[in-house]
């Protein structure tokens, strides 16, 4: 006896169709109306679920492949939050699919390693270019075109940030998509002396596939290592990173970066609604 009934496999994690319904995307299963076209996406599905524990009348909408999607309401704007997992495929299939459903507005709320000197576990950086070490965004665009956010959506994270008395640091972030490549000690050198802040895994398709397809991108990233403080107990045996779970700098300042992204990104849609 199979353990699912294919005919049912998708019951328990999106909403029921009415009469002439139908779910137009194959990887989110997700439908039109319930979504906002100002979505927030972090990797972490734990992220994820903490972001939309912030919203008003918030509801799963669906929760298939990978992807879980919620949509609510933070200071009266209606917003999506999708969780998409790790790297740049994953993140491109998400934003294609929430596109052809009318999202036009991305902004990513993820973690990263430092590089620069003088940042460590639970600061915040916020990207204005991305250095593209990822394959994702090749397929759209060549190398020689530059992965650069939504200069207001990012103007909109900076200041929210300020607002709340959060730190942030501005400026270029890096990505890859080889977490555990060897030998990374000669590229990292080489990004601290360009004065690359971080390195994440999504940065470059989120900007790139924004780009190519007329939409709007920001990133925005709490730090789970790097020289400014210490780490403790590695949740890794292979480098230094804070423990996303247990680790109180890295949750407040994971914390401080969802609400400074959600105040952004509700206080966009405000001023585009008026």
């Amino acid at each position: 006896m199979p353990l699912i009934n294919p005919e049912h496999a998708y019951a328990e994690f999106v909403p029921a169709l009415g009469p002439g319904e139908a779910f137009s995307e194959h990887h989110i299963k997700v439908r039109r109306e319930d979504l906002s076209r100002y979505v927030l996406i972090p990797g972490s599905h734990l992220r994820g679920r903490l972001i939309a524990e912030q919203l008003d009348e918030c509801r799963v909408v669906s929760a298939t492949r990978g992807y879980y999607i919620y949509t609510g309401y933070y200071q009266g704007q209606r917003l999506t939050v999708c969780s998409t997992g790790m790297g740049g495929p994953a993140a491109a299939i998400a934003m294609e699919e929430l596109g052809a459903l009318g999202c036009d507005t991305f902004l990513r709320v993820g973690s990263a390693g430092a590089v620069a000197p003088g940042l460590g576990v639970g600061d915040i950086a916020v990207a204005t270019g991305c250095v593209r070490g990822g394959g994702t965004a090749n397929r759209y665009l060549p190398l020689s075109f530059p992965a650069v956010p939504d200069f207001a959506l990012t103007s909109a994270l900076v200041t929210a940030g300020l607002a709340a008395g959060v730190a942030a640091h501005a400026g270029v972030v890096a990505t890859g998509d080889a977490f555990y490549a060897p030998d990374p000690e000669a590229e990292s050198a080489l990004l601290r002396q360009a004065g690359v802040l971080a390195v994440e895994m999504e940065a470059d398709t989120l900007f790139v596939v924004a780009q190519y397809r007329g939409w709007r991108a920001a990133a925005g990233f709490v730090l789970d290592g790097g020289e400014a403080r210490e780490v403790g107990e590695s949740s890794s045996e292979h480098m230094a990173i804070a423990d996303h779970a247990t680790h109180r700098t890295f949750k407040e300042g994971e914390m401080a970066l969802i609400r400074m992204s959600l105040t952004a990104l509700a206080g966009l849609a405000a001023k585009e609604q008026r």
